[in-house]
């Protein structure tokens, strides 16, 4: 501790030390011996650089004496770095020549280590989702582009208002830590709607680390940990579009974008903003009169700004406004409570983070303070059961039950903290940090009687060590400890739970890579993590069947469920003249303890049903997630994944049961985790025979499953149904026209899931149980659009 320290008070004298001599670097940039115009050419030590001119000629100008790293980068190239030795008063001149990446392997991840590394360096495993992913496969948000990673699926589980959720290595939603730079600010009313609220023009890349081996991000890692990273701004530039869709052929959806961004010279100050506008009608898919897709309406907006305040001083600002609209049910012409079913959410979302990040002058020490901070208001309308009123009609309880049916929801989701990395050595790297988050959500529906009051207060502290004892070993050893306070009231009727918990919890992590030779990397990583006893997103949904709302209530002695998995891949990565190779082969293991289960449904006096989240014996994902990549250059790029896994519990868990006597259908118990497919996968192909022309197709398959379905509302009597396999097939073609030198127009079209594979079995009419919905997202859709880029 005295070491660290010393080193803390060496770093705060450091940082005003700097040299009076000055030297200059000036050179060309080439690509396939041409002038490369706009590549950044950068020394992350001094936070300076600038971009290339329209003869690929660069010049930094009054640079302090010393040595440093030079950093060239351009999107689609590999990036270069190299060491150099600047005197005093001395024009140093370097010409470099940038070589394609179009796998984009080079590029640098931040989610293992929260330090800048690239890809194939990482100790743990990271998977990108890159913008150019999202405009092959005409991806509008961010849940439709999250089934094109390994490991990842999204499902749909609401026939009425589309809530969706991520499964990651078999395990649903709650088990995986979304993240918007890094920050852990997506809480759990976010997650119900919030996948599908992020626009894709707002992402710059996402970053999927699975499993739990990093101590960075919080004990409920347990799948693995989303990076959602935002666009930066790198350059002047401007873009606009528009997408025009059609669902079934029939249903119209429209999307409009913009995104700009400015950099000052000097490369030290920078802006940038997005906006996004959605509108989307409801589809019905099987002519009952009810929708299988909802009305949505999406307003976004947001910035991110930058500004060096030093040469290695650096604070970045960003905040974002989204606006979402969404309805399901019939009767869009009426009001909520004057149709038969009616799911109908209003979000108001604000977002801002903050952080600063200092360097020492030898950049052996590196000080991080963040805060980040959203606050989401809600109106939700969740019935069934009503009609329009005549003068003389007197209120049924169906009425009075329609007409309460009304909600609101507050929550705010805050952290604050800060890390200190200290390079001992070429060998050792040290990370110490503490971050406090809070979750506070207000969750009421007085015409139920049913309010969710929870607040969750959490501090954890970690330690993270890196160590290279070889040139061909590093491990990463970290510990975690949370402190964690719940304060909850969940009150449903005549049960109310008062919830008064504090859990600390030690969470080790350790990761290994091992070189096994210049191409081929073995990681293996092992966790513990854990779910504590609180309401999740799934708990803040409400789903109707048989024309009844539904809620979930926690088990008065429900524990916390706790967590042991284990990770190993192998990854080969090579590259030789405009080729490029990477596969990887990953097997997962999870272990559960006291998993969480929905089960024991009760109908309450009041109409509405109930079921309850109580405590299971032990369950066990595993499996293998695989993945294949090839790009010969930028005209041919393939990009697939696969897993094969098998998630059971540890004994027969019963989900539902008779509530009475009388009835004499047996119970209904499941040995499988419901839901999970034991195949799924994804492939992209772009094609891009010249500079005017780009093709790609891209198709998701998802293996048959079971899932729970209500069959008798009256009692709830629920079945396991084994479902279809699905596989969607798409296609984009796009045409670049380039109207002036520095202007670009592109216009394009395609389809999504061609061969129409989609759910056939829906429940009809108001009767039905919206839960029982699977396969994928949309049925048949024809796109078209255009968008007009500056830079």
């Amino acid at each position: 501790m005295r070491q660290i320290i010393f080193s803390i008070l060496l770093f705060g004298i450091s940082i005003h030390y700097a040299s009076a001599q000055k030297g200059e670097i000036s050179g060309k940039v080439l690509i396939n011996g041409k002038a490369a115009e706009g590549v950044n050419v950068y020394i992350p030590s001094l936070a300076k650089g600038i971009l290339t001119n329209s003869s690929g000629a660069f010049l930094l100008k009054d640079l302090p004496a010393g040595d440093y790293q030079l950093r060239i980068s351009f999107v689609g190239y590999k990036t270069i770095n190299e060491q150099v030795s600047l005197k005093g008063n001395e024009t140093l001149k370097r010409d470099f020549t940038l070589q394609e990446d179009p796998l984009l392997l080079s590029q640098v991840v931040v989610t293992a280590t929260r330090n800048e590394i690239p890809q194939y360096s990482s100790p743990i495993i990271v998977s990108k989702i890159s913008n150019r992913t999202f405009e092959a496969t005409q991806s509008l948000s961010l849940s439709e582009g999250l089934s094109f990673s390994p490991g990842l699926r999204l499902e749909n589980n609401c026939q009425n208002c589309g809530f969706t959720q991520l499964r990651m290595n078999g395990l649903e939603g709650p088990y995986s830590q979304i993240l918007i730079n890094s920050r852990p600010v997506f809480s759990a009313l976010a997650g119900v709607y919030g996948l599908d609220m992020i626009p894709a023009n707002m992402i710059d890349r996402i970053e999927v680390m699975r499993g739990g081996g990093s101590v960075l991000y919080g004990g409920n890692a347990i799948a693995g940990t989303v990076n959602i990273i935002t666009k930066e701004p790198t350059k002047n530039s401007f873009q606009a579009g528009m997408n025009q869709s059609f669902v079934n052929l029939e249903s119209p959806d429209r999307t409009l974008h913009l995104n700009g961004s400015l950099v000052n010279k000097s490369m030290n100050k920078g802006i940038s903003f997005y906006a996004y506008n959605r509108n989307r009608e409801p589809w019905d898919a099987n002519d009952d009169g009810f929708s299988e897709i909802a009305l949505l309406n999406n307003k976004t907006f947001g910035i991110d700004a930058f500004w060096n305040l030093s040469q290695r001083s650096k604070l970045k600002l960003t905040a974002h406004s989204i606006s979402e609209f969404r309805r399901g049910g019939n009767k869009f012409d009426l009001e909520p409570h004057q149709t038969d079913i009616t799911e109908q959410l209003a979000h108001r979302i604000k977002g801002i983070s903050l952080s600063w990040e200092q360097y020492s002058k030898n950049l052996k020490h590196k000080i991080s303070l963040y805060s980040s901070a959203q606050f989401i208001e809600r109106d939700s309308y969740y019935g069934s059961g009503g009609r329009v009123l005549s003068k003389n009609d007197t209120l049924t309880p169906s009425d009075i039950l329609a007409l309460n049916a009304y909600g609101q929801s507050k929550d705010l989701s805050a952290v604050g903290g800060f890390q200190y990395t200290y390079d001992i050595s070429k060998k050792m790297i040290l990370s110490i940090g503490s971050e406090y988050q809070l979750n506070d959500v207000k969750d009421a529906m007085p015409g139920y009687d049913r309010s969710i009051k929870q607040r969750v207060n959490t501090i954890g502290t970690y330690a993270q060590l890196e160590l290279k004892p070889t040139e061909k070993i590093t491990l990463l050893l970290g510990g975690r400890f949370d402190d964690v306070s719940i304060d909850g009231q969940y009150d449903l009727a005549e049960n109310k739970v008062k919830d008064e918990k504090r859990l600390q919890v030690a969470v080790p992590r350790v990761s290994a890579m091992y070189n096994l030779s210049e191409y081929l990397r073995f990681r293996t990583s092992f966790a513990q993590g854990y779910r504590a006893p609180q309401a999740f997103d799934e708990d803040l949904h409400i789903e109707t069947v048989g024309g009844a709302a539904r809620f979930i209530r926690l088990a008065d002695d429900l524990k916390s469920e706790r967590s042991n998995s284990l990770t190993a891949s192998l990854n080969y990565t090579k590259s030789f003249d405009k080729k490029q190779f990477n596969f990887v082969i990953e097997s997962f293991y999870t272990e559960l303890n006291n998993p969480f289960i929905l089960s024991n449904q009760e109908e309450l006096p009041n109409g509405t049903s109930v079921i309850t989240k109580r405590n299971g014996d032990a369950a066990v994902v595993k499996g293998l997630n695989l993945e294949a990549n090839i790009a010969f250059g930028n005209k041919w790029i393939f990009q697939s994944g696969a897993t094969i896994q098998s998630a059971d519990y540890a004994t027969e868990e019963e989900i539902w049961s008779p509530e009475n006597s009388e009835d004499t259908r047996s119970a209904t118990f499941t040995s499988k985790i419901l839901r999970t497919p034991n195949h799924y996968g994804y492939y992209t192909l772009v094609f891009k025979p010249n500079d005017k022309w780009l093709f790609s197709v891209s198709g998701v398959y998802t293996g048959s499953m079971k899932v729970a379905h209500v069959i008798d509302p009256e009692t709830e009597y629920t079945v396991i149904k084994k479902t279809n396999s699905f596989y969607e097939q798409n296609f984009k073609a796009a045409w670049n026209i380039p109207l002036k030198k520095e202007l670009n127009l592109q216009i394009f079209a395609g389809m999504q899931n061609i061969f129409d594979n989609f759910q056939q079995d829906f429940d009809i009419g108001i009767e039905r149980d919206a839960g029982y919905v699977y396969g994928p997202i949309r049925p048949r859709t024809v796109f078209a659009g255009l968008k007009i880029a500056f830079n």
